[in-house]
């Protein structure tokens, strides 16, 4: 706990009167031999520490939520300093008190050097009665623990120090020293510890703070829905009456409850959404704490060592019932459809009348405002009034206001990184307001993936929802089939059942995505009548389309077009996802989709819709598996977008390659003139690595193995890696994504054409791809290092782990394969990278061979 005052003020703020509170300010100055005042007062200090922590139901009430838990937090300090002196009285010294009292008599007698050398000593000492925090909602009450046990060690090493410094010491036989040092250095942390965690436990069992602090509530009682957390607060805090201002948009807020879990347009006649209360499950989680500026969480590495929890409710409780909630914000991270958003309604109509929650959609907010303005903006959206957050936090009471800003990964995405420092802004915010007397609690919600941009202070702590679990998917199942019962029996269609969810788990571990598979398999049971052994390929094809052909129906396409208008949209999504890929992120803003729609020659608009204000707009917007992210700028509305599962852009690039390989072999053949026009093709892949995407290239494969075509793409494909260099400027010029210079873009190409040569046939060889100008190992030695030299990042070694090469048996040429490894994600992991990558046992081998005087490689 950050705290501005010692441990006298800990004692004071608890109420203490007591006269020995004159001592210990005499006591705890730096200047004095204060031990020995310090051991001979601590029977007056023991009685005092235990008759404060004995009134708890005093410094535990209160309505000032800030007072309140600075009790609570300062009773913890005095818990811990009580639990040293009652083990220090419990030793078994070969002295007693009066014999200290002489010590400190004849501590004058001491020589200047030596009685120097003990006040030293004697600050460290008092220097080291710095208690360490309270345990806290993100860190195992084992590492607290160990705090404190780390505490007291250095402490009693610390009073040994002091004591074979005194007067006397030398006069001690050596049973006698041993006996000091048994008790002191060994014996006494384990007593201080053993008499602290016996306080912890009963003010953990009187003060609901102290047990989820340490999380030792129970939780199964809370699982079932964040009502828990309704009820795990509300037995904290004493419910008030809030004005009418503030009760209207709780009433708002509250009102989502009773809202359907998603938004996904019209559903079919007698089918319905759960509601949000009724569907709605408390996320499995993990939970850290920022330590520094190096810490990034939105690496996976960073959270692999915190363990998995499923008491959120009482997490959430508890960082709501500290000091540091009206210092820093709470950070929710999760991948697009975890339930972030969804959460955040709950929050804002579950937490009890002791707080004032106010839920921020940041995407409904201006961008370029101050934190006052958007909860201003926001409130106004809620509830229609113009309220000035000033008035409005003062006419709260006693009740602890909880921004909940959601979205700030919207911000980032839609805005750039210009809102990078938006969380320091928050922080300031804050600081403002506790020194007004108005504390404020907040929490902001971000996706995981973009959160590298932001730049939160030490101290922060940052949560990450996980995915369901098989036990949170039966659960979630078992609402929706209760849910829509009568439409099965109605309409002959079966449940939903676990075993057809487990079979695509990727998709059905987050509650957006298991939603949407649930409303595919509610039409007609599709997914449940699928031939066995759908491929994820098959499985995607199906889904997206049946959606895609849902929005085009209700935008009364004639049924006589809509296969060819929903292959449309597909393509058009193709180009989307390239929007992405190109620019090596998971999102891309309507304005790039446009430009690049343009700049592709795919900007048509379909007259039967509404035109919006962009294509990339008319492209995304309809479509429940795509997110979108939303910011008002000025007076205009940044929007971004990515897919809610990164698979479906990865498969929709695939499937746009398969339909531009299947289209440009039905191109009639000539004789006299040279018609292979690759420039769409050649235009997309010249930015980055379809084998960055490992996924997309095993769609690639299986799309191949589906079709009829697979021959007549792999002689394509090695017909445009032959002609390579016999062609330029063939791509389309205003299609730039991002600044790239003429060799890279050239790298790409090849590497990616290389990625089809082995995604469309079993092997190909080096010799069938290269154009045979020089001899072979001078040419592919030059493909290898030019695409060595112009990939970034993890480019490099994702095309290494794709591609697999071997010698030829008796020949000087070399058989190239897809890994099919590629597919298993363990497995892929293990393969080797860098300088022992598979293509470099080609170029080695190449190497051998052309070394002079190496005839028998």
């Amino acid at each position: 706990m950050n705290r501005e005052y010692r441990y006298g003020d800990a004692v004071r703020l608890l109420g203490g009167t007591d006269p020995a509170i004159k001592k210990l300010d005499t006591l705890l100055g730096l200047g004095t031999l204060g031990l020995w005042d310090l051991v001979d007062a601590k029977n007056e200090l023991i009685r005092l520490g235990n008759d404060l922590l004995g009134r708890w139901r005093e410094w535990r009430s209160g309505d000032d939520w800030r007072s309140r838990t600075e009790r609570i937090e300062a009773a913890h300090e005095i818990l811990v300093i009580t639990s040293l002196f009652e083990a220090v009285d419990g030793l078994r010294l070969p002295f007693t008190d009066d014999d200290l009292r002489l010590v400190k008599r004849t501590a004058g007698a001491l020589t200047p050097k030596r009685r120097g050398k003990l006040q030293d000593n004697v600050r460290i000492v008092l220097d080291g009665l710095e208690v360490p925090p309270c345990p806290s909602p993100q860190r195992p009450y084992e590492d607290v623990r160990a705090d404190i046990v780390t505490f007291y060690e250095r402490l009693a090493h610390n009073m040994l120090s002091v004591l074979k410094g005194v007067a006397g010491w030398d006069e001690l036989t050596s049973h006698g020293e041993e006996q000091i040092i048994m008790e002191v250095g060994m014996a006494l942390p384990g007593l201080a510890l053993a008499r602290y965690e016996d306080g912890y436990r009963r003010l953990a069992g009187d003060v609901p703070e102290f047990a989820l602090w340490a999380q030792m509530t129970e939780h199964q009682a809370t699982r079932a829905s964040l009502a828990g957390l309704e009820r795990v607060l509300a037995g904290m805090t004493a419910g008030k009456v809030l004005p009418v201002e503030l009760e209207a948009l709780r009433r708002t807020q509250q009102n989502a409850l009773a809202c359907s879990v998603a938004e996904t347009g019209d559903v079919p006649v007698g089918m319905r959404l759960p509601t949000l209360e009724e569907a709605y499950l408390p996320q499995r989680f993990r939970a850290g704490e920022v330590l520094s500026g190096r810490d990034n969480p939105s690496m996976e590495s960073w959270w692999k060592d915190k363990p998995v929890r499923e008491d959120l409710p009482s997490f959430l409780a508890a960082c709501l019932t500290r000091s540091a909630a009206g210092r820093t914000p709470v950070i929710v991270l999760g991948q697009p459809g975890a339930g972030k958003s969804v959460l955040t309604k709950i929050l804002g109509a579950r937490l009890p009348t002791a707080f004032f929650p106010v839920l921020v959609p940041l995407r409904e907010v201006s961008a370029n405002a101050d934190v006052q303005e958007q909860i201003e903006d926001a409130i106004y959206h809620a509830t229609g009034e113009k309220l000035r957050w000033p008035a409005l936090a003062r006419s709260a009471g006693n009740a602890l206001p909880v921004l909940i800003l959601d979205g700030f990964d919207e911000l980032l995405q839609a805005t750039g990184v210009r809102q990078s420092d938006y969380l320091g802004k928050v922080e300031r915010f804050q600081e403002r307001e506790a020194a007004a007397g108005r504390t404020v609690a907040v929490i902001v919600t971000s996706r995981t993936a973009v959160f590298h941009c932001a730049q939160p202070s030490t101290s922060t702590i940052v949560t990450r929802l996980e995915p369901f679990d098989e036990d949170q998917i039966g659960r979630w199942l078992r609402v929706w089939n209760k849910t829509n019962s009568s439409y099965f029996n109605r309409l002959d269609v079966k449940p939903f059942t676990l075993a057809l969810a487990l079979a695509h788990r990727d998709l059905a571990e987050q509650p957006l995505l298991l939603l949407m598979l649930a409303l595919y398999d509610a039409d007609d049971n599709a997914l449940g009548k699928a031939a066995p052994g759908l491929g994820q390929g098959e499985l995607y094809e199906q889904l997206i389309i049946s959606f895609v052909k849902r929005e085009l129906k209700k935008g009364r396409c004639p049924t006589y077009e809509l296969d060819d208008r929903a292959e449309l949209e597909l393509q058009r999504l193709g180009f989307v996802a390239f929007s992405m890929l190109n620019r090596r992120s998971q999102w891309a803003t309507s304005v790039q989709v446009s430009d690049d729609l343009g700049a592709l020659r795919q900007d048509l608009r379909e007259p039967s819709f509404s035109t919006p204000a962009s294509l990339g707009e008319q492209t995304f917007g309809r479509f429940f598996f795509i997110y979108e992210a939303k910011a008002a700028r000025d007076a205009d509305v940044v929007r971004a977008y990515e897919f809610l599962h990164a698979t479906f852009g990865e498969f929709l690039i695939a499937r746009l390659v398969k339909s531009l390989l299947t289209e440009m072999v039905s191109m009639p053949r000539r004789i006299l003139t040279e018609t292979l026009d690759d420039s769409l093709l050649r235009s997309l892949l010249s930015w980055a690595t379809l084998s960055s995407r490992a996924p997309a290239v095993v769609f690639l494969a299986e799309l191949a193995k589906m079709g009829q075509d697979a021959d007549r793409w792999h002689a394509l494909v090695r017909r445009l890696f032959k002609r390579l260099n016999a062609q330029t400027d063939v791509d389309l010029p205003n299609y730039r994504p991002r600044i790239a210079s003429p060799a890279e873009r050239y790298a790409y190409y090849s590497a990616n054409l290389l990625v089809l040569a082995v995604t469309t046939a079993e092997q190909v060889l080096a010799s069938d791809l290269l154009p045979g100008l020089e001899d072979l190992p001078t040419e592919w030695k030059r493909y290898f290092y030019l695409w060595q030299s112009q990939f970034v990042g993890e480019e490099w070694a994702a095309q290494l782990r794709v591609v697999t090469s071997t010698p030829k048996v008796s020949s000087d040429d070399l058989v190239l394969r897809m890994n099919p490894a590629i597919s298993g994600e363990e497995a892929a992991g293990e393969l080797p990278t860098g300088g022992i990558g598979p293509l470099t046992v080609f170029t080695r081998t190449y190497v051998d061979l052309t070394s002079p005087g190496d005839e028998s490689a």
